[in-house]
């Protein structure tokens, strides 16, 4: 039973709300007692110490409670009172007095809590007692030691002086005895640290007594190598024989040997100011520096690295008993017969072998928890002791049914060391803020000899706090610092609410709020400077001055509507005015500093629809010589039904077919990349085209930092999909199993990335053994795992395709063909040649006994591709079967991306063995050239790896460091751009704008090199409706608009695969944002920890989720959006649901909010 709650914030001025919800659990337990500090055994004449912690039910500390501390036969009676922090003390003295083993009870009542029996339950409410059960320690002559622990954290540097109590008999001593020493060591992860002795001072002067008693300080050091944990333990030999001995451990601060520290200077400045950071660690030190908003600290806690989460990655098990294998053989008591004993109906026999008493503690003990072997004739075992087994009841009191359905009930009544009950749900994270800006520092900085290093730059703009961290490596070892801070502020400020983005003609209204933290009063005027892309609407009664005193705030107000399409920046300026008219009867003043404060912040107007967008690239090559031209035609024409304004295009000349795709490594494709495969489109081309610029001594220092990064970003984010076999799959350890393309071709692209980046040889290794567990008999490899591009499917090829594709990987991976795995896959492949007939399989073959050197097979091969070779206007090319369906517009036409991936591995075939046919090669390169999409990728993630690596090969082959093309583009309306492309500038990507759409275009090359020439049309349309291959329905909840304000919305989102296959490859469902709203994550988080969603992507206007495949069965699913920001005349969002892998076949449809005050709008489409 529990009780819930919401609750809703409302910021005055801006209307924003923030809402959040909490549970708490109906608790029974009035307060809980548990005990801390205090050993488990007790030590007859030295007084005994503890701890009893008071809590309530919400686990919060009681102050000023009374704690009644008592033992089950009265050796112990005593009344404590918690201090503020609900800690009671206590220190026990009469421990000779007590016999055998003690029970400690600790409660803040004098009555145990009462059960019913009858019903099963305790009696409610209760207080939650603690009990703790004291074993004496085990001594033949009455010696012990007792070594103090301390309370809290040991710091993590110096010496801390420990006592050490000592009571050893006279009759223990012996006459003879004038010298004695206490030896002691110290244990931490795993190992001895330290040891040593200390002199334990004997006297005749005792005035009679019969024992020796006194105590000794032994000294700790403490450093990093005993972070977090340490135990000591003390011993003492005496003259009979036997060994006195107390443990005891400490706990200190998580520390390092590298000792890292950060610093801001100042801590304290204006926004955009200079600042400095100052970060120190050992000499030689590489640090990772960090410097983020507070408040995505405070969102996302658990996401901070600190010294607690490094330390649990490195569990030691320095205490807990000796491993199996060195387990002393007599620790036990002799086995017992006892199957010679009578048996009666039901009985129970526990247990059936003798078993020790286990009433007290001894030295073995002590040495047997810390994991310390020993070795010596001393008496440190206490005497064993056995019983013979015990015959129980018939009946099972435990089986009756009123007491076995009591549950946690019977367990909350019986005693326990730490109180139970108080399980209460965390509250739901509060929302701190609705914008987040970017993370300001996030780079490595090497720190020298010297141990320090400094970072100079201007603080953001941001009105927060910067928190700050580091780690550091160097030949020390590892550092982290603790968090410091930065506070950029200003005496007032202004901050603007408005949306992220709005479509064309949508209104909303801008608000400004003006912060005053100054102790007097002032007067400021706020102006929004004039837009061309935004229209202002009259607003009644808005005024732009204002007086604003100590710790006020005003809100300011715009009513704008969006005319233009494009980023708009927004300026608010804000002044605090030099006036003698009165505020709040005093004269308002100026900050000396911060009197003016101006904000831009973008908004993004789109047209709406759907974004259509085109590409027609050009390999061209002109002889030598100005009087030989070659010239071609570009027709911008866009369908009736663009939506007005939104048309754009452009026209780029580079003198490297690379180029296009070195601008672009980072976004290759214009889609999503998250899941494993996906993501190696970001990884594999840059080791292309590293190896293509070095090979071409065209390497930059910029370039091949650029591409690093890419590569260690990629490379550390691939890890993320690898699974504990060694394998690799589409969403990582969320998959059944891993998958035997992706895990090769993981281990091709990491293979070939050593040279640039590190690559763990273990993540290698483990996988290569994966790969080897996934041979068949007949050398072949195994499918595993879901193929992520069904094209490879539907024949009896889809095997041959995917050993050829893993054969190719091992070759590329630098495997040689005589090692097994290869060559027995080399045999098996020749074997299977003679059958395929495919021309996928039959180019992936091609490639791999190129690579093999396999001449005889090669050229086979390589004729029958010829027979189904595709020839026209100069261009070489291979279809799949059925052939794609012809395109309504030839000029823009890309073709799907099997046939790219297909021809790119003809052409890589071509081009890896001995004889090059360059001719045949410029053909295909002139057919791949026009597939390429604006960003130098192609239409998905094979395609675009394959095509680079091929095309990466061709411009290795013909590159050329002599020549220059001059482009020259016109039209009919006076158009006129021209391009120069030499040796100079050929990685240099030269772009114009195209002004007449619709329009048409010449373009003419002159010169003695190649130019690469693509021209780019984007516009957008409403959505087409299709069901051909994919079906996408949306509702939204509630379909009326409801009377009181509608913050919330369910969107109800049913889709399922039409087309001819049996199901789909991976589909992603997009999930456009009305503007002003934003996604409820929480709802996201949910459809993905179901099956239906894989992963979820969530941006400010986009939601992207993945699904394996789709099927002809309908898939529902819905998410939750809230208002974020009020926008008016509200235009339609799209959901659309696509093939990842044929982006062709897609489905897209609107939805809008039922509140619109667009009439035409539908809220089922």
């Amino acid at each position: 039973m529990g009780l819930e709650g919401t609750s809703t914030i409302t910021e005055g001025g801006t209307g924003v709300e923030y809402s959040g919800s909490g549970k708490t659990i109906i608790s029974s337990v009035v307060t809980s007692c548990s005990f801390l500090d205090a050993d488990s055994n007790y030590k007859p004449g030295i007084p005994y110490s503890g701890t009893v912690k008071v809590v309530d039910a919400n686990d919060d500390p009681i102050p000023n409670q009374i704690v009644y501390l008592t033992s089950h036969s009265n050796e112990v009676n005593k009344t404590l009172v918690s201090d503020e922090n609900g800690l009671a003390s206590f220190q026990l003295e009469n421990t000779a007095e007590w016999k055998g083993q003690l029970s400690l009870r600790a409660s803040t009542t004098t009555q145990d809590a009462g059960f019913d029996f009858l019903q099963g339950r305790l009696i409610t409410p209760n207080d939650v007692s603690a009990s703790l059960m004291l074993k004496p320690f085990h001594s033949p002559s009455k010696s012990f030691l007792k070594l103090h622990s301390q309370q809290g954290a040991l710091p993590c540097e110096g010496q801390r002086d420990v006592r050490v109590e000592y009571i050893i008999p006279n009759s223990a001593l012996g006459i003879e005895v004038k010298h004695m020493e206490l030896h002691y060591l110290v244990a931490s992860k795993g190992s001895v640290k330290d040891s040593g002795s200390v002199e334990v001072p004997i006297t005749s002067e005792g005035g009679g007594s019969s024992e020796l008693r006194g105590e000794v300080s032994i000294k700790l050091t403490l450093s990093a190598d005993v972070s977090p944990t340490l135990r000591a333990l003390a011993f003492i030999s005496l003259p009979n024989g036997e060994l006195v001995a107390d443990s005891a451990t400490f706990k200190l601060q998580r520390c390092f040997k590298n000792k890292v520290s950060v610093g801001f200077s100042p801590d304290e400045v204006l926004p955009g100011a200079d600042v400095s950071l100052q970060v120190q660690a050992a000499a030689g030190s590489l640090c990772g520096l960090r410097v983020v908003d507070q408040s995505v600290v405070l969102m996302k806690p658990d996401k901070e690295l600190t010294a607690d989460q490094i330390h649990n990655l490195f569990p030691f098990p320095d205490f807990g008993g000796y491993d199996a294998r060195v387990q002393d053989s007599d620790d036990h008591c002799p086995f017992y017969p006892w199957f010679h004993r009578p048996m009666w109906k039901r009985s129970i026999v526990l247990p059936p072998w003798h078993m020790p008493h286990e009433d007290e503690v001894d030295v073995y003990s002590l040495f047997k928890d810390m994991r310390l072997k020993i070795v010596t004739s001393a008496e440190i075992k206490k005497p064993l002791r056995c019983r013979e087994p015990e015959f129980a009841l018939q009946y099972n009191v435990l089986a009756h049914p009123r007491i076995a359905d009591a549950g946690d009930g019977l367990v909350r009544a019986m005693p326990r060391a730490v109180g139970v009950g108080n399980e209460l749900t965390e509250p739901a994270a509060e929302i701190i803020r609705a914008y987040f800006p970017e993370t300001w520092i996030w780079q490595l900085e090497p720190v020298g000899e010297s141990g320090r290093a400094e970072v100079h730059g201007s603080a953001p703009d941001t009105i927060t706090e910067w928190n700050a961290g580091a780690f550091c490596m160097g030949p020390s070892g590892f550092g982290i610092s603790p968090p410091t801070s930065l506070r950029a502020f200003q005496p007032f400020f202004v901050e603007l609410t408005l949306p992220y983005s709005v479509v064309r003609g949508e209104s909303f209204t801008l608000k400004a709020s003006v912060f005053n933290y100054l102790k007097q009063c002032i007067k400021v005027q706020t102006t929004l400077q004039p837009s061309l892309e935004l229209e202002q609407e009259p607003c009644a009664d808005c005024q732009y001055s204002s007086c604003i005193c100590a710790d006020e705030s005003k809100t300011f107000y715009w009513n704008l509507k969006a005319s233009n399409l494009g980023e708009v920046n927004i300026t608010v300026r804000t002044e605090a005015l030099n006036t003698q008219d009165m505020c709040n009867n005093e004269i308002p003043i100026v900050p000396k500093q911060g009197h003016s404060d101006t904000v831009i912040k973008p908004l993004l107007v789109q047209p709406g629809g759907v974004l259509i967008e085109k590409s027609h690239s050009s390999l061209i090559c002109s002889p030598e010589g100005e009087d030989h031209s070659k010239t071609e035609d570009i027709s911008l024409n866009v369908p009736e039904n663009i939506l007005e304004g939104s048309e754009r295009a452009y026209v780029t000349a580079l003198g490297d077919l690379m180029g296009t795709a070195m601008q672009n490594l980072d976004r290759l494709l214009a889609m999503p990349y998250g899941c494993g495969e996906q993501n190696m489109v970001l990884f594999a081309p840059n080791i292309f085209i590293l190896q293509y610029l070095e090979n071409t001594h065209q390497l930059s220092p910029e370039i091949q930092t650029k591409a690093k990064g890419f590569l260690e970003s990629g490379y550390q984010r691939q890890l993320t999909y690898k699974r504990n076999d060694g394998s690799y799959s589409a969403f990582g350890s969320r998959d059944p199993e891993g998958n035997t393309w992706l895990t090769a071709f993981v281990v091709k692209s990491f293979s070939k990335a050593r040279p640039y980046i590190f690559i763990d040889g273990d993540h290698l290794n483990h996988s290569f053994s994966w790969l080897k567990d996934k041979r068949q008999r007949s050398g072949c490899f195994r499918s595993v795992g879901k193929l992520f591009n069904n094209a490879m499917k539907g024949g009896v090829d889809d095997e041959i395709s995917l050993s050829a594709y893993v054969t190719i990987a091992l070759m590329e991976a630098g495997l040689s063909k005589e090692d097994p795995m290869v060559s027995d896959a080399l045999s098996c492949l020749r074997k299977a040649a003679r059958k395929v007939s495919s021309a996928y399989t039959q180019a992936l073959l091609a490639y791999t006994f190129t690579l093999s050197d396999d001449t005889k097979h090669r050229e086979k091969l390589l004729a029958k591709l010829e027979e189904k070779a595709v020839r026209k206007d100069g261009q070489l090319h291979w279809e799949r079967k059925p052939a794609s369906k012809a395109s309504d517009l030839p000029y823009w036409y890309r073709a799907p991306s099997a046939e790219v991936e297909l021809t790119s591995y003809a052409l890589l075939a071509l081009l890896s063995g001995p004889n090059k046919d360059l001719g045949k090669a410029s053909e295909i390169v002139n057919w791949l050239s026009k597939q390429q999409n604006p960003y130098g990728g192609f239409s998905s993630t094979q395609d675009t790896v394959v095509a680079l690596q091929a095309l990466a090969k061709y411009a290795e082959a013909t590159f050329s460091d002599k020549g220059d093309v001059t482009v020259t583009v016109t039209s009919k309306t006076g158009f006129h751009q021209q391009f120069h492309v030499d040796q100079t500038n050929r990685l240099l990507l030269q772009k114009a704008s195209l002004p007449d759409i619709p329009g048409e275009y010449s373009l003419s090359a002159t010169g003695s090199s190649c130019v690469y020439v693509q021209t780019v049309l984007r516009y957008n349309i409403p959505p087409p409706r299709s069901d051909a291959t994919f079906s996408v329905r949306v509702e939204t909840q509630p379909k009326q608009c409801p009377q009181e304000p509608m913050k919330q919305m369910h969107i109800d989102i049913y889709i399922q695969y039409t087309g001819s296959r049996e199901k789909s490859n991976m589909a992603l469902v997009e999930v456009k944002m009305l503007s002003g709203f934003i996604p409820v994550k929480s709802t996201i988080k949910q459809l993905v920890s179901s099956n239906t969603i894989k992963r979820s992507e969530i941006q400010t206007d986009m939601v992207t989720l993945y699904l394996n495949e789709l099927g002809h069965d309908p898939v529902h699913f819905s998410i939750m959006v809230e208002q974020d920001i009020e926008v008016k005349n509200l235009k339609p969002a799209t959901v659309k649901v696509y093939d990842y892998y044929e982006t062709a076949e897609h489905a897209v449809t609107e939805y809008n909010s039922p509140c619109s005050s667009d009439k035409e709008a539908e809220n089922t489409r």
